[in-house]
């Protein structure tokens, strides 16, 4: 323990120093936010973000330090623009913060050591039990050494891209001498699709995206306009709380506003949608509170019927005035759309199921039980999901209420138990209102949460948690109340860009060190007392290793991506009245089935069911595929979410996994495959032995292999080869010995875990 303190000494106090930005003085007014004046000049600033302070010098020349955040708006708008807000300063200030915490963690402890032996209501096993403790969580307290180049570049592969790099791209970076290639890295992999795709994954774990998109995922609406509308967010840097607000509010069906998707999923169920808002958005858990007052938080069952009615007037599905048919409620919105046929808006689907119907079937196309065309009506049943806001409030206190403040079936009006007062005049509909009442920067929740998430994201654990269960009262709760409420103010002051968010947790030192590889116990975890002397070591996710594989296999990871959305519009816009005949109606039934297919990236152009195959398997990326895929699927089984719960992945592992890994078809059929991608490269290429032993593992472990390492897969090639064979048999032996190497290394805890 001392000698790592003594080691990081000169780090740590680094990281304490304050660099100040200065400017020309000039003698002003200044007003702080309770009205108080002071005549002073201006000198510069230190610190960024909410931390920062201005630099003042009083007539008589003394000079003080004032926190920007207690000026005026006015003087606000002044200071700002000499505020750094690049995100190495900003870092700068998350580095500072933690490692005061940690300093004073260890302090703490120290003491608390010092007393130990003062303590007269412990056994001497307690005492002894105690001491180990208080080491080890001092031990904790000192900031791991920071990552070498070939750490940090896999880490924010996973992180960012989530994915290993490629050879190409570790190879890059490596051989790059510029002194900024780590900050140069983070800004290349935030404008990249796989960004994108990453947080797709993340995404639709929180919000439960799924084929047939209701919670029972058994509907026949496609998730496809919603899942590229998540992807378009990423892409497009959305702010995340015009994401929320647009979730929240929208209206219409899916193929015409994507964002419904959030409030169908949870279709016909309004009670519990409002329990998974306030998990996923506010980071609160109150669904209790739905059948009692909750023991735990101050919301009592009536506050939880007031937050429902919000959305009580909202419903998922509903049927428009000529049968199923979606013309009337897109014509009412005044929507078109290219290539979309709005000449029948007196269409009768049920009239045009039978019709079409008898058409298929006098053809011999239906079973001779069938009188309806199960896929068709499938596609009219898919027309019935609307979201919209009647006048009718349908949500009212239990049957079985018992509290002295309301009666049975008693209704309620909306009314928020905290944050800013909802005033609903202001609003078309309450729903309206509870989706800028749960976004607002008053809301003591919002902010807090997906900062808190998004800490998680890069360091394995919040800094509340668990992350669905944000106390009302941060301070005393909170690991770090400092540090969250400078992230909290950072989030806001970049309008809840994730992307910039993330851009200044991936550059700061505390992101940057080795991995903390002792596992916080849950005594730390509860308390809050892990401090992050670095991120917590974790295993890949099933996605991230999904998509390694995928790296490993073919040459273009991001090649393959899921269309859908513009398709999905344009077949139910057909005027079906004019499909008179097998072929017309076939080839309608067709175009619905290929929505959520595979197309080519750049030129997306739809590609054939063989895309990305190989061994039988598509290797496409988890975001690409099935949402999510079948139980039995290798990403199922390292812990892919089923969709049903919020979060509902898993790391940990099973014997299950373990004899995947050793025996099962993606790593002894795919990986090793001759067409795939890695070993094509190797096999193939000029590259002498050493150098494809480099290769295989800069490409799977995204380091150079050790001495004794590069021996032994070096035997491992060479024991495969045939003198006698011919060509062919001696190139498919040199083929076989590549893979070998390369399972050897997937196989190994190094690949699986983010260091």
């Amino acid at each position: 323990m001392n000698r790592k303190l003594k080691s990081h000494l000169l780090a740590a106090l680094s990281l304490c120093a304050v660099s100040i930005s200065t400017s020309y003085a000039e003698m002003r007014e200044w007003t702080s936010k309770d009205g108080r004046k002071l005549q002073a000049e201006f000198v510069g600033t230190s610190g960024a973000g909410s931390r920062a302070l201005v630099k003042l010098r009083l007539p008589d020349g003394k000079e003080v330090n004032y926190p920007v955040s207690n000026l005026s708006e006015l003087d606000r708008v002044f200071v700002k623009g000499s505020l750094p807000t690049d995100p190495a300063a900003l870092a700068n200030e998350i580095d500072k913060l933690v490692m005061a915490k940690m300093k004073e963690a260890y302090y703490g402890l120290r003491q608390d050591m010092s007393d130990l032996s003062k303590n007269t209501h412990l056994t001497v096993a307690e005492k002894i039990k105690r001491k180990e403790e208080i080491e080890r969580e001092m031990e904790m307290c000192m900031p791991n050494p920071r990552t070498s180049d070939e750490q940090f570049m896999r880490r924010i592969y996973l992180d960012v891209a989530g994915r290993i790099p490629t050879y190409r791209e570790a190879d890059a970076f490596l051989s790059s001498s510029s002194r900024n290639k780590r900050a140069e890295l983070i800004d290349e992999l935030l404008d990249t699709d796989a960004f994108s795709m990453r947080m797709y994954n993340f995404f639709s774990d929180l919000f439960r995206v799924r084929e047939g998109i209701d919670m029972g995922g058994n509907s026949d609406l496609k998730a496809d306009p919603y899942i590229e509308w998540i992807k378009a967010a990423m892409k497009n840097d959305m702010p995340y709380d015009k994401m929320v607000r647009e979730m929240l509010s929208a209206t219409g069906q899916i193929w015409d506003n994507p964002a419904v998707g959030y409030m169908i999923t949870d279709n016909g169920m309004r009670l519990c949608n409002l329990s998974n808002t306030f998990t996923i958005f506010l980071g609160t858990e109150i669904t209790c509170a739905q059948c009692h007052d909750h023991p735990f938080e101050q919301v009592k069952q009536i506050d939880f019927y007031r937050m429902a009615s919000f959305i009580g007037q909202t419903e998922t599905t509903g049927r428009m005035p000529k049968g199923d048919g979606m013309e009337m409620s897109m014509m009412d919105m005044g929507m078109s759309i290219a290539g979309g046929n709005m000449e029948r808006p007196d269409l009768d689907y049920r009239a045009e199921l039978t019709r079409m119907s008898k058409i298929m079937k006098d053809a011999g196309k239906l079973r001779e039980q069938d009188d309806r065309d199960r896929l068709i009506e499938d596609m009219f049943g898919s027309m019935r999901f609307n979201v919209n806001d009647t006048k009718n409030q349908k949500v009212s206190l239990p049957h079985d209420y018992k509290y002295d403040n309301g009666e049975p079936y008693q209704r309620v009006k909306p009314s928020a138990y905290f944050g800013d007062t909802v005033n609903l005049e202001k609003y078309a509909n309450p729903r309206l209102a509870f989706a800028d009442w749960v976004t607002s920067t008053g809301n003591p929740r919002f902010t807090v949460n997906i900062v808190n998430r998004l800490w998680k994201i890069a360091f394995g654990l919040g800094q509340i948690e668990p992350v669905y269960n944000i106390p009302g009262h941060l301070d005393g709760q909170a690991q770090n109340y400092e540090l969250l409420t400078f992230l909290e103010s950072m989030m806001q002051d970049m309008n809840f860009s994730i992307k910039d968010f993330l851009r200044v947790v991936y550059n700061s030192q505390t992101y940057q060190r080795e991995a903390e590889t002792m596992t916080p116990t849950l005594t730390q975890v509860d308390n809050g007392t892990y401090h992050f002397p670095g991120p917590v070591l974790r295993r890949m996710t099933a996605e991230q290793l999904w998509d390694s594989l995928v790296t490993l296999t073919t040459d273009d990871p991001e090649g393959l991506v899921r269309k859908g959305w513009e398709e999905y519009r344009k077949v139910m816009y057909t005027d079906t009245s004019k499909l008179t005949t097998v072929k017309q109606i076939e080839d309608y039934k067709n175009r619905f089935r290929a929505v959520g297919g595979l197309a080519a990236g750049e030129s997306g152009e739809m590609m054939g069911r063989n895309a990305g195959r190989i061994s039988g398997q598509t290797m496409a990326r988890a975001s690409e595929m099935r949402q999510p895929q079948q139980p039995s699927h290798f990403l199922r089984m390292f812990g892919q979410s089923d969709k049903q719960l919020i979060e509902n992945q898993f790391t940990s592992g099973s014997s299950p996994q373990v004899m995947a890994l050793l025996n099962g078809k993606i790593t002894n059929e795919v990986l090793t495959n001759p067409d795939a991608y890695l070993i094509k490269e190797i096999a193939y290429g000029d590259d002498r032995r050493g150098d494809q032993i480099d290769k295989i593992f800069l490409s799977v472990l995204g380091r150079m292999p050790t001495d004794s390492e590069a021996r032994k897969a070096s035997s491992g090639l060479r024991a495969k080869r045939d003198r006698d064979a011919s060509e062919r048999q001696k190139k498919d032996q040199e083929v076989a010995a590549i893979g070998n190497v390369i399972w050897a290394l997937v196989n190994t805890r190094e690949f699986m875990f983010i260091q």
